[in-house]
């Protein structure tokens, strides 16, 4: 149930503390075969800390964690924050440059990093001048991580052992920051987002306001801990009180494997929902047993949400629309939203903002605000609002005003009841003959298609009209459809200029770490010599 007011912990690292004296012996986390108690939790969270301050991190220093989702991660937050220290938690997929650049970005002294990842890490460390201290965490499925690599690497297991227990800082403020999430820098280098204990719970407890959550439900932390739906959703279940599985692989049948061991709640993204709904009557029947199924971080396609809603009866579905520099969600999607036949375009809408959150629509050039039903940049002030941008004010000041809202790049419009419906990014609109084209829009109605599975569409150069519109589809079976009969079938639901003029098949839609689509490396195919064959 949602947390009142007066309970709310003010700092991060009271979290465990909380859990531990409301029921010290029930479950926190769960990974593998290793399962913590809330006492656990507490007592490795400070065991960690102990082990910080004979390495020198103390108040306003900085650590990094690299690796698949584990128990590691999340003692190692919390640990930090207790120290007054902020934990940069970094993508494992980067390539060793992008790596050694968040690395040094990121300030950190010390670096935990998953062995699955060692070479990569190892490469990214030996191009830096003065590279953080290295510490492997083994396998992530247990408290103890194993004894780590066999050729001489200080481990995480080795780094606790001589540790004295340390008790957090009590001159700690809740602007602090305490968790360091960097952007997809698909306009650019990564910038790290400063996001702060305030910023974390308020978000949190805003989150628990709308979603019924509590010590006798069982969340599964299914996004990467890099994303902010991963441990942002984390620090939400840790709120709650309610226990938490950590899925190491976010594949169906390790959901539908979660859920059918007792996991009421889920965040996930829409691109995993096919897979689950594929994935066979069985794996279907576990995970229709969830309470609640939260989705967010891109659009979710129509006819996948339809055919859930009357596959999972039982399911409240909640869609979270929110960003990183927002430590979380700002608006949401309410399940009697879904559910409403009265009201059925609203499933096409990102919610309403949630308790605390306001948002408003403007001119992007003039920056006025905009009435209801018109488009325009949509901007939210929220108390989850990130401090800024890691060592970068003039990002800063260019994504946050003076007055606190935080400009989201997204083209919104709000309706007259307040539901904000997010039709693309500014950059990724197309201008055709001098009209704009939402992408989003055209792909909302190619995946009504009967042939189309997903759709991605981008605007390519064009001589005569400056770009025209290219839909990049994935099909069923892989069987490419007739460019002309596309363009009928939009034409019917579209303006004429915003139909596409070229049309593209491909196995898979290429995809950034956290499943949206990577419209830059779709527009990189169509731009080379062989483009025909790639989209």
């Amino acid at each position: 149930m949602p947390t009142p007011l007066a309970q709310r912990p003010r700092l991060l690292h009271e979290l465990p503390d909380r859990g531990a004296a409301r029921a010290p012996d029930a479950e926190a986390l769960v990974c593998g075969g290793a399962r913590l108690t809330w006492s656990d939790l507490r007592s490795r969270a400070d065991l960690l800390r102990g082990a910080l301050r004979t390495a020198g991190v103390d108040r306003g220093g900085r650590v990094a964690v690299v690796g698949r989702n584990g128990l590691a991660c999340l003692e190692t937050v919390l640990a930090a924050a207790g120290a007054g220290a902020a934990t940069a938690i970094l993508n494992w997929r980067l390539a060793p440059p992008e790596l050694a650049h968040v690395i040094a970005d990121s300030g950190a002294t010390v670096l935990f990093a998953d062995a699955a990842v060692l070479d990569a890490v190892r490469t990214a460390l030996g191009t830096l001048d003065a590279p953080p201290r290295l510490v492997v965490t083994g396998d992530g499925a247990g408290p103890a991580d194993g004894a780590g690599p066999a050729d001489g690497a200080e481990t995480y297991a080795a780094l606790l052992d001589p540790a004295e227990p340390l008790a957090a800082r009590d001159d700690l403020d809740p602007d602090d920051t305490c968790v360091i999430l960097y952007t997809s820098g698909t306009t650019g280098s990564p910038k790290g987002a400063e996001l702060t204990h305030r910023g974390l719970l308020e978000q949190s407890a805003a989150l628990l306001a709308v979603l019924s959550m509590g010590p006798a439900d069982r969340s599964v932390a299914v996004l990467p801990f890099f994303h902010v739906g991963g441990v942002c959703y984390a620090v939400t279940a840790l709120l709650a009180g309610a226990p938490t599985v950590v899925l190491r692989e976010a594949t169906p049948e390790a959901m539908c494997a979660a859920v059918a061991d007792g996991a009421t709640h889920l965040l996930l993204v829409p691109a995993m929902l096919p897979g689950i709904l594929a994935a066979g009557p069985d794996a279907v029947a576990a995970f229709g047993r969830l309470r609640y199924c939260l989705y967010g971080a891109s659009p979710m396609p129509l006819p996948v949400l339809r055919r859930a809603l009357a596959l999972f009866p039982g399911i409240r579905f909640l869609q979270l629309y929110g960003m990183t520099e927002l430590s979380g969600a700002a608006t949401a999607l309410a399940p009697e939203a879904h559910r409403d036949p009265a009201h059925a375009h609203r499933l096409a809408s990102a919610g309403r903002p949630m308790p605390g959150v306001e948002a408003r629509v403007v001119d992007p050039a003039t920056r006025a605000e905009l009435p209801p039903g018109r488009r325009g940049e949509l901007w939210i002030r929220s108390p989850g609002r990130m401090k800024g941008y890691l060592g970068n004010p003039a990002a800063t000041a260019e994504t946050v005003t003076d007055d606190g809202w935080l400009r989201t790049g997204d083209l919104a419009r709000i309706d007259e009841d307040g539901y904000v419906f997010v039709e693309d990014r500014l950059k990724d609109l197309i201008i055709t003959g001098g009209e704009n084209v939402c992408p989003a829009e055209v792909e909302r109605v190619l995946v009504e298609h009967p042939a189309v599975v997903e759709a991605a569409v981008i605007g390519v150069p064009d001589e005569k009209w400056g770009e025209t519109v290219r839909a990049v589809l994935v099909t069923a079976d892989g069987v490419p459809v007739d460019p002309a009969e596309l363009r009928a079938f939009c034409r019917e639901r579209l303006a004429g200029f915003k139909c596409p003029t070229s049309v593209g098949t491909v196995a898979a839609l290429p995809r950034n770490a956290t499943g949206k689509i990577d419209k830059n490396a779709l527009r990189a195919a169509v731009a080379r010599p062989d483009a025909a064959s790639v989209g």
